[in-house]
């Protein structure tokens, strides 16, 4: 293994990659990745392959025109094994990761497509500098528009939703990174998602609301304001209230995390609507 890896990312970084490369030497290439991949999983140590400096590589093959969906799918592969530690995601956001997955999301290959909500959603609990390096790069908003989707697969919702609570909780009682969720759509999507039939999505937004809340203390600061005012105009309170009191639903403590919401932060809304 010593001397394997290091051949491995040579040649993935130095073997060209263009319209006139071979079958062959494509697949070759796609074999080198895989490689690197199952290596990783055996255990070896990840910043062995990132002293190679193989990661702007792989990182670039996932946003090159001449790339095959075999191709983004494997590198996009190996280089999440890079994101379960905050070090070794330095390295490949350095190395411009957010990017890619900016139009990957984005892609029409589900699976591509899937691939990249995954990493978002790692990404979306990493420390704060990554979070701040995931909303400043606009990822926010191609995984807001997933979630809004009723088009896209319930998993696919229920991922997307995942990585907004996550970023909910990390957002919260920091005003920059707050103002950032709220206009990359955040705050607007977990009320919409309240109302997605899907059950497990509907606890997720509760809990992403009560995250932003929670976080805010009660000062009355401006941001709190601010956030009270994104939620009502996207009529969440009504939709919580909805929730609160539906006869289909015999989650209770779903029901309880309404109502708490209801009458702490939004008492007009907590009795039962008059019919």
């Amino acid at each position: 293994t010593n001397h394997l890896v290091p051949c491995l990312a040579r040649y993935v970084q130095k073997t060209r990659l263009d319209e006139a490369t071979s079958e062959k030497t494509k697949d070759s290439i796609v074999s080198a990745i895989q490689s690197l991949s199952r290596i990783l999983d055996r255990g070896l140590k990840r910043s062995e392959v990132i002293e190679t400096g193989v990661i702007p590589r792989l990182v670039q093959l996932l946003v090159d025109p001449s790339s095959s969906t075999t191709f983004q799918k494997r590198a996009l592969k190996c280089v999440s094994y890079f994101l379960g530690d905050d070090d070794d995601a330095d390295a490949v956001i350095e190395a411009g990761l957010l990017p890619a997955l900016l139009a990957l999301i984005e892609a029409e290959n589900q699976d591509i497509c899937g691939m990249a909500l995954d990493a978002a959603f790692t990404i979306s609990t990493r420390n704060k500098s990554q979070v701040h390096a995931f909303l400043d790069c606009g990822l926010l908003k191609p995984v807001v528009r997933i979630l809004l989707d009723d088009f896209s697969p319930t998993v696919r919702r229920r991922e997307a939703c995942r990585t907004v609570v996550n970023l909910s909780m990390r957002v919260s009682g920091d005003e920059e990174m707050g103002k950032a969720f709220m206009e990359g759509g955040g705050v607007a999507s977990l009320s919409a998602a309240l109302r997605i039939y899907d059950q497990k999505t509907k606890e997720l937004a509760v809990s992403g609301i009560t995250n932003l809340l929670q976080g805010q203390g009660s000062d009355g600061s401006q941001n709190r304001d601010s956030l009270l005012a994104a939620i009502r105009s996207s009529s969440g309170p009504q939709k919580l209230r909805a929730i609160r009191y539906s006869r289909g639903s015999q989650d209770h403590e779903l029901k309880e995390a309404c109502h708490t919401l209801l009458t702490r932060y939004f008492p007009e809304y907590s009795k039962r609507t008059r019919v």
